[in-house]
């Protein structure tokens, strides 16, 4: 039985595509509108089965535990990653590799906030939000960022091959003691 993705998990997809509202309309053949309804609301179960489907074709893979009748329990998305990091090189390959392992992007949009908002809330400027969500990575501004979201809940995923410097399986959930989460 195939479950549909809470609105977050299907925020953080696109986060981690990279792709605007109006793309993943386009390639997923629905309009921006299905879009947004599916990434701020539980409704519209064929719709967001389809973007379900959309981005797993694409690499990407939704997390979380549903009881039936309950809610989702650490919900999340992060790319697909091989099981470990002492898997074949040949094996990683087939896998989404990124520079950095933490998207602050993904984190954002999990949390449905603006950039200005984050800024706020962490004494940050909004160009430093920016920069950070592009990679430009500084150690105290990275780690101030990295401390507002955890303290919002928000777990960052993934692990990285020393050989290459790359990152596998990055995306974010929720923690564990997260009201939804037990």
């Amino acid at each position: 039985m195939r479950l549909p993705a809470p609105p977050e998990a299907l925020r953080v997809a696109r986060a981690l595509t990279g792709l605007s509202q109006q793309d993943a309309a386009d390639l997923a053949g629905v309009t921006r509108r299905y879009i947004s309804i599916a990434e701020t609301s539980e409704s519209l179960l064929d719709i967001n089965l389809v973007l379900v489907d959309f981005y797993a074709a694409r690499g990407i893979e939704f997390l979380g535990r549903a009881a039936v009748g309950g809610e989702v329990l650490g919900a999340g998305a992060k790319w697909r990653a091989p099981d470990s990091p002492t898997s074949p090189a040949s094996e990683r390959s087939q896998y989404q590799a990124e520079d950095f392992g933490i998207s602050f992007r993904a984190a954002r949009v999990f949390l449905d906030k603006t950039q200005k908002l984050v800024a706020e809330e962490t004494g940050l400027s909004e160009a430093t939000v920016k920069a950070l969500e592009r990679g430009d990575h500084w150690l105290a501004s990275s780690r101030s960022m990295q401390e507002y979201y955890e303290r919002n809940r928000v777990e960052f995923l993934g692990w990285s091959d020393a050989a290459t410097k790359r990152f596998y399986g990055v995306g974010v959930c929720w923690m564990r003691g997260h009201p939804t989460v037990s």
